[in-house]
């Protein structure tokens, strides 16, 4: 599993918790664990199930795609590591 921060402008923390567990819907291979919406920030552990070549970069760009999907909130920041 990858650490994963997303520094937001704000955004409520029911909103973001919605977010990540549809980001799940979306993409049926990612798995998610340990999501924490603190203030501006948006932290959870991501992967892929059956994958274990996953690379940060592979979940920074599904998050990406998914945040012009659907912007619940302006991401200021994504790191993946």
């Amino acid at each position: 599993m990858l650490n994963v921060t997303i520094d937001t402008s704000g955004v409520a923390p029911n909103e973001a918790q919605e977010w990540v567990n549809e980001l799940v819907n979306v993409y049926a291979d990612m798995e998610i664990e340990d999501v924490n919406v603190s203030g501006n920030k948006i932290s959870f552990k991501a992967g892929s199930s059956g994958m274990d070549d996953t690379e940060p970069e592979d979940i920074k760009t599904k998050l990406q795609e998914y945040l012009t999907m659907n912007e619940a909130f302006e991401a200021k920041s994504i790191n993946v590591s």
